[in-house]
């Protein structure tokens, strides 16, 4: 019979890869401030999105609607109804600038994006850009695109 505590290292031994594969495998949380916006948008469309995610922004919500949100509103029009949508990739870019990959699910198609949230002094969370494509080689890095 072998001694209980040399059961128990072997079994511990065991669960290690199994846990880490299953963290390794499970996706990036959605940030909060783009998830509202997301709920926003499915509940009752892009303005209501728009009033969320450019809530204390820099952005100019015209030029948005003019240039990178064309996607998101062609999306709308082409895509089917929106459904839900998955972080990819959360990529820091310095401790307060984080650039978060996502693809948005819609009935018939999936429309690519990314969002760059600033961590202000105060901590506040704030949209610095985004940009939604329906080309996933025009958001997402080479490197993912291959894999």
């Amino acid at each position: 019979m072998k001694p209980l505590p040399a059961v128990f290292a072997i079994a511990l031994l065991l669960l290690i890869p199994a846990a880490t594969a299953a963290a390794q495998a499970r996706p990036p949380a959605m940030p909060d401030l783009i998830q509202n916006g997301l709920n926003a948008y499915a509940q009752n469309g892009l303005n209501s999105a728009l009033q969320i995610w450019l809530h204390h922004s820099l952005l100019d919500r015209a030029t948005l609607l003019r240039t990178e949100l064309a996607a998101l509103k062609h999306a709308d029009n082409a895509f089917g109804l929106y459904e839900d949508a998955e972080v990819m990739r959360v990529a820091e870019i310095t401790p307060r600038v984080t650039r978060v990959y996502l693809v948005l699910y819609y009935e018939r198609a999936p429309l690519w994006a990314w969002f760059d949230l600033y961590q202000t002094r105060a901590g506040r969370t704030v949209i610095s850009d985004l940009y939604f494509s329906p080309k996933v080689q025009v958001i997402l890095p080479a490197e993912m695109v291959a894999q």
